[in-house]
């Protein structure tokens, strides 16, 4: 099985989702409104995934490292619906998520949330001094407040908590409540009820001072003092599942995914295993990956003599990408997985590699592998290069916009233009002047390349980046 999705892998392909051992991701949560929307999500405990794929039905619209994705071009007043994969180390993608459903406005109104609540609320973990709660989140992005607690109420962002200094033999009924973080009903609190393991009480004192000391794309490193009569050992709890025992007062917990906001739970233990109440400690792993992932399975297709398709692949979030020959000089930009290379020289053999420019100013991927394409044999003549491409006009009622560009004199006489948006032709035009009909409240990443009497294509204009009008509905 591993020989057979390392050789899909080398196609450039996946073994489907359900296919692999990852668990789908849970806890699914849009904020945001307008064009722009943020989706985040946890990725339950086990094997780390190397990648997420996020879906609006049965299209794969993005991918990620880490557990969130930013949604744009959503246009207004629409109903969308999400989930999301993970993939591991050789490609298999885990099922889908549970679907989450937004309706998403206009700029500065929020998501609606419909009118569901946690669910599932259940207990483990059972002690004589201390359960672990876990629920299912609604995809909602409010606060969870826990209650019945001897402590006092526990507010969490999570689907699960560590509730400690509990009595031995003793019954306790526990009280979820969500605060929701989008207009919407608040709903109902779920409960349960749970009888503590026989024992001999007096758990310690919980611990103070818990803080973040330091921070990579994969791990943060916690701190606090001991309580007042000290400790045996102490246990940390990420919503609810213990992931680290020290007998120290400073641990690191690894695996986690870069650009993600992490809220621990630090509980001291006696040497009977009696559980304080846990004190939450919450940071951010570093924004940028200290070894980002490379663009993959690149491929490349001769269109003419001229003109070049590029294609690859790209598991984290990227502004944009560079194209480079094989003496590693950069010959074309993209904003996204797809374009096409123009004005290239007739039967000529190009190497060629793909380099992503990473989201949040983190800097550059390395270059993928290199991959070849020999364009045929042609005319030696091209076009010069459209210069000053612009939108001269855009109707906010129709989204219809009017771009221009000068063509500079020299080279073979240009007869029409191609309009490009990454590798497809959006139109084509006889005049340095065109109206284009594009999606509304959208950005658009445009070119344009001048086509001879031959059919061969100049360089693609420097790309022109333009956000379509429109007029928000009353």
């Amino acid at each position: 099985m591993r020989v057979l999705a390392a050789a899909i892998l080398a196609l450039g392909g996946v073994v489907g989702p359900g296919a692999g051992t990852l668990p789908a991701p849970t806890d699914l949560s849009v904020v945001g409104g307008g064009e722009t929307a943020v989706l985040t999500w946890r990725q339950p405990p086990g094997e780390r995934a190397r990648a997420f794929r996020v879906y609006e039905g049965d299209v794969e619209i993005t991918r990620n490292t880490t557990t969130s994705a930013q949604l744009t071009n959503l246009g207004f007043a629409r109903t969308r619906t999400y989930t999301v994969t993970a993939v591991d180390g050789a490609g298999r993608e885990s099922p889908h998520s549970a679907p989450i459903s937004r309706w998403i406005g206009i700029s500065g109104v929020p998501p609606t949330c419909p009118a569901a609540h946690p669910s599932g609320l259940v207990a483990s973990g059972v002690t004589a001094s201390a359960v672990t709660l876990t629920w299912t989140g609604n995809g909602d992005p409010g606060t969870n407040i826990v209650r019945g607690a001897p402590a006092g109420p526990i507010s969490t962002d999570g689907s699960g908590v560590r509730v400690g200094g509990l009595s031995p033999a003793t019954t306790y009924t526990f009280e979820v409540t969500h605060l929701p973080g989008c207009f919407g009903p608040m709903p109902p609190p779920l409960r349960v009820t749970v009888t503590t393991a026989p024992g001999v009480g007096g758990a310690p004192a919980p611990p103070t001072g818990a803080a973040v000391t330091a921070a990579t794309d994969t791990t943060l490193a916690l701190a606090w003092q001991p309580p007042a009569g000290g400790a045996a050992r102490y246990a940390v709890y990420d919503a609810g599942r213990r992931v680290a025992t020290t007998a120290g007062t400073s641990t690191v917990v690894r695996g986690l995914y870069h650009a993600d906001h992490y809220t621990f739970q630090v509980a001291a233990l006696d040497a009977r295993g009696n559980e304080s109440p846990a004190v939450a400690v919450g940071g951010s792993t570093a924004a940028c990956q200290a070894r980002p992932p490379r663009p993959a399975a690149v491929t490349a297709t001769a269109l003419s003599a001229s003109s070049v398709r590029l294609s690859w692949v790209y598991d984290a979030a990227a502004s944009g990408y560079t194209i480079y020959d094989g003496t590693g000089a950069a010959v074309g930009v993209s904003a996204g997985t797809s374009t096409v290379l123009s004005g290239l020289a007739s039967a000529t053999a190009y190497s060629l590699r793909v380099a992503a420019t990473l989201a949040g100013e983190c800097g550059r991927s390395g270059a993928s592998a290199a991959v070849g394409v020999t364009t045929p044999p042609g005319p030696a003549g091209r076009a010069t290069r459209p210069a000053d491409l612009r939108m001269v006009s855009g109707d906010p009622l129709t989204g219809v916009v009017t771009l221009e560009w000068t063509q500079p004199p020299g080279g073979e006489p240009a007869v029409s233009y191609r309009v490009y948006r990454g590798a497809e032709v959006l139109a084509t035009a006889d005049t340095t002047r065109i109206a284009l009909a594009l999606p509304q409240a959208t950005t658009q990443v445009l070119t344009v390349a001048a086509v001879d009497g031959r059919g061969l294509e100049s360089a693609q204009s420097a790309p022109l980046t333009i956000r379509v009008p429109y007029l928000p509905p009353p």
